[in-house]
């Protein structure tokens, strides 16, 4: 009701004045010119670092920031080469062309932004000022643009140690400014306290607190988020204090269609992250590189600028709730990040935090479930003893398989908490799912050894055919044999160090690794068979009835180890007559390694009753005969070590 809001802002009008005299009718205007002359605060610092860089690594491109200066006003073509033109002059001083005047503005802007506090006599507006004051005199004469990097140095750094400087002073001044502005503004937009708004902007401001109310419930409780917006002319002005950081700071112009979106942050990072989460509609400002610039931690901030011109109002309403809604996911960035990167890389952490947003899940609830030691608990829980003390969850895991796991945790914590299910709920579900994932790994290495066992079992059934009793040598087709056995253990190599490599990162008994090794061992047992088949004269075919029985005995014995391998494959899944049906074959398999020990020897008695005149037939006929045996024997051990992991399983 027009009628209604319009008495309601003249008494808000009314009560200001009578509180602030006629100040009030000035402080609107007095607080739009401060916010800007804390854009060109933070823009002169920027560029002061940017010189510094510029000076320390001459070869890099120079940023001028020519579009943020446009948009903050300081548009003085003394500044156009301060940055590309800066130079050392000696250890810890250079050369900045327009120094003297990008600092001798600082003064004038201090007070700009101070001034609408003393108007309002804002509680603590004396000390304020008098910091101005002092501030203003200390700040380096830059004489023919010459600079220590010491002065950049203390103008720059966000510290508070050894006495409040600039930098402090600005972000001081900043807040009580914010809090002045939220207690005297003359109207509330939707949650926004307000200043001078035209009814197009006004629309403009509920656009934007539309994208912040709709994912602002995920910051569960954390402080911040809250919104100033200021009228001046047509340029409009929206600030939001994000979280608690006072160097955090995020503001947008928006004058027409265009938007302009200026972002200061202590973490490169966090700054690089939140640029990303635009996409390709905002055009940015180079981010700085630290390195080398003279600047130590705590020195420098990150201020970077995006520009947009939407298409319509429409397009221009939605760039703003777009914008808006990914504030929250500022919050508590950096310890987020730290959070995930004990489990993962550190642009794997910064992956996962982007993935969160994009999904409107975020970190917070995160971070309020515990954070890392909820992902810890998980592990001590449902992975003891699979990943080794001081081993990251990635290297035990697999980094797809723990992107994968740390993705459901974000998610699990996030709509857990929006939904209002226990936390004990959501860690129980947790531990779970990272349970059920190193189960998962245990089954792909199982389903790797089916693999290569049948490998092994074609490779042994060719085997078999060619020592049939009556089977005529065939030289061609022995080598042809021994091509194909090539062939075969090549990809049950490629096989074993894919199971190897999973077996490193569950860190189990050594139960898995013996049998990946074992069954390896029987490929190798077989293709020294195969190679010494294709030794045999033509007229001397080594097959014999027994040494038919212990090929048909290897193929028994591998096809056992496949049934046994495949049902412990779905152990996790607790049916009892998977277990039973896996120690049963194993147990078949062992008893094939018996079998075998006793066809090898009627084998060897054979060929030592056959009366062959020729010795190389006798030794050849008696080294298959062992090399068959001894791919049982390796079963059997193989056999043995599934038998440890199912009885390990059982037990768990």
């Amino acid at each position: 009701m027009p009628g209604r809001d319009a008495h309601v802002t003249a008494m808000a009008k009314t009560r200001i004045i009578e509180a602030l005299g006629e100040t009030a009718v000035l402080l609107p205007g007095l607080i739009t010119e401060a916010l800007s002359a804390n854009d060109r605060l933070k823009l002169r610092l920027s560029m002061l670092q940017e010189a510094a860089a510029q000076a320390s690594q001459p070869q890099r491109k120079a940023h001028d920031f020519a579009a943020e200066r446009r948009a903050a006003g300081l548009d003085d073509p003394a500044l156009d080469r301060l940055i590309a033109g800066a130079h050392r002059l000696g250890p810890g001083r250079l050369s900045a062309p327009g120094a003297g005047t990008l600092i001798a503005g600082v003064g004038p802007d201090l007070r700009a932004l101070s001034a609408p506090l003393e108007a309002a006599r804002s509680p603590g507006w004396e000390a304020l000022a008098a910091r101005v004051g002092a501030a203003s005199a200390a700040l380096p004469k830059a004489a023919d643009d010459d600079l220590a990097i010491s002065d950049i140095a203390a103008l720059t750094s966000a510290r508070r140690e050894g006495g409040a400087g600039l930098h402090p002073l600005i972000m001081d001044l900043h807040r009580a400014i914010n809090q002045l502005a939220a207690e005297t503004a003359v109207e509330d937009v939707d949650g926004a306290k307000a200043h001078h708004l035209t009814d197009g902007q006004r629309a403009r401001v509920k656009a934007f607190m539309e994208g912040l109310k709709r994912t602002a419930p995920l910051a569960f409780g954390h402080p911040g988020l809250a919104t100033l917006a200021a009228g001046a002319g047509s340029r409009l002005t929206i600030q939001n204090d994000i979280g608690e950081t006072d160097a955090h700071v995020l503001v947008l112009h928006v004058d027409g269609l265009a938007v302009t979106v200026t972002y200061t942050d202590v973490h490169r990072r966090r700054a690089r992250f939140f640029m990303s989460l635009f996409g390709e509609r905002m055009a940015w400002s180079p981010l700085a590189e630290p390195e080398g610039d003279g600047l130590g931690d705590g020195e420098r901030f990150y201020l970077v600028t995006g520009r947009c011109v939407a298409a319509d109002e429409r397009a221009l309403d939605d760039l703003l709730r777009s914008a808006a809604s990914r504030i929250v996911f500022l919050i508590d960035w950096n310890k987020a990040r730290k959070a995930l990167q004990q489990f993962v890389g550190r642009e794997a952490a910064v992956d996962l935090l982007t993935w969160a947003a994009e999904h409107d899940l975020g970190h917070r609830a995160f971070l309020e479930l515990g954070g890392a030691d909820l992902v810890l608990e998980a592990v001590r829980r449902a992975a003891t003893g699979r990943v080794p003390y001081g081993v990251r969850l990635d290297t035990a895991l697999g980094a797809v398989e723990t992107v994968s796991f740390l993705r459901r945790v974000l998610r699990e914590t996030s709509e857990g908490l929006s939904a209002g299910r226990s936390a004990r709920l959501v860690r129980d579900e947790i531990q779970a799912d990272l349970a059920q994932r190193f189960e998962t790994a245990q089954s792909v290495v199982l389903a790797v050894v089916v693999r290569h066992l049948g490998l092994s079992r074609t490779l042994a059934a060719a085997a078999a055919d060619r020592l049939s009793p009556g089977r005529v040598n065939d030289p061609a087709a022995l080598l042809a044999l021994v091509e194909r056995s090539k062939r075969l253990e090549a990809k049950a190599d490629r096989l074993t160090l894919q199971a190897r490599d999973l077996c490193d990162r569950l860190h189990d008994d050594g139960a898995m690794r013996r049998l990946v090794d074992e069954v390896e061992n029987a490929m190798d047992a077989l293709d020294e068979c195969v190679f010494l088949m294709s030794l045999s004269r033509p007229s001397a075919p080594p097959s014999s009835p027994e040494l038919s029985r212990l090929a048909a005995l290897v193929v028994e014995g591998l096809g056992q180890m496949v049934r046994a391998t495949e049902a412990s494959a779905v152990l996790p899944d607790g049916q009892r007559a998977d277990a039973v049906a896996a120690l049963q074959a194993i147990d078949a398999t062992v008893q094939v390694e018996r079998d075998a020990d006793t066809a090898e020897r009627a084998s060897i008695s054979a060929a030592m009753r056959s009366g062959s005149g020729d010795a190389r037939d006798l030794v050849l006929g008696l080294e298959v005969a062992r090399a068959l045996e001894g791919t049982t024997d390796f079963l059997a051990h193989a056999a043995q070590a599934l038998r440890d992991h199912v009885l390990g399983e059982l037990s768990a």
